[in-house]
């Protein structure tokens, strides 16, 4: 038997590029700014009206602080996931071209889940930036408020549906 011969294999290994800018001395990288998102939502067609002036007193604000700014508004209920514009929003947070989401109050983006939209945010570098912060209730002026505005989305359904079947 003659000399085994042995193969040696190259290693690689992986360094994330903010250790090799430590390691450089050099600044790390800034992320660029994105996009400042405008969100409005009414319940109803029939408030349009108010949705123009909602979004005209969030786009103020927005154009007031300096941040080039995209509106994206919705009709529908709060409870509502399926609109077309909040699964835009959502999309356009989770590509990372999102700096911050503007809101005159925090249920325009949702009646229940907030937190977790807050959350959801937050896990992608963007902030949310409320207006109109509401006042702090108790318990049991939240919860009955919760229980009028789900009685008043379902029963609002019931009746656009039975609406619906006249026509």
């Amino acid at each position: 038997v003659t000399g085994v011969q042995t193969c040696a294999l190259p290693i690689y290994r992986r360094v994330p590029i903010e250790e090799v800018t430590r390691l450089q001395g050099k600044l790390p990288l800034e992320k660029p700014e994105g996009i400042t998102i405008a969100y409005c939502r009414t319940s109803t067609k029939k408030q349009e009206e108010n949705l123009e002036r909602q979004v005209g007193r969030v786009l103020e604000y927005c154009v007031k602080s300096g941040w080039r700014t995209e509106i994206l508004k919705d009709i529908g209920s709060g409870l509502n996931e399926n609109r077309k514009n909040f699964k835009k929003l959502l999309k356009m947070i989770s590509e990372g071209n999102v700096s911050r989401v503007v809101l005159e109050y925090k249920d325009r983006i949702a009646r229940y889940g907030f937190e977790t939209f807050r959350t959801y945010c937050e896990s992608f570098g963007t902030e949310i930036i409320i207006m109109q912060n509401a006042e702090i209730k108790g318990f049991e002026e939240e919860m009955v408020e919760d229980i009028i505005a789900l009685v008043t989305s379902y029963s609002a359904k019931m009746y656009g549906r039975r609406g619906g079947k006249k026509k």
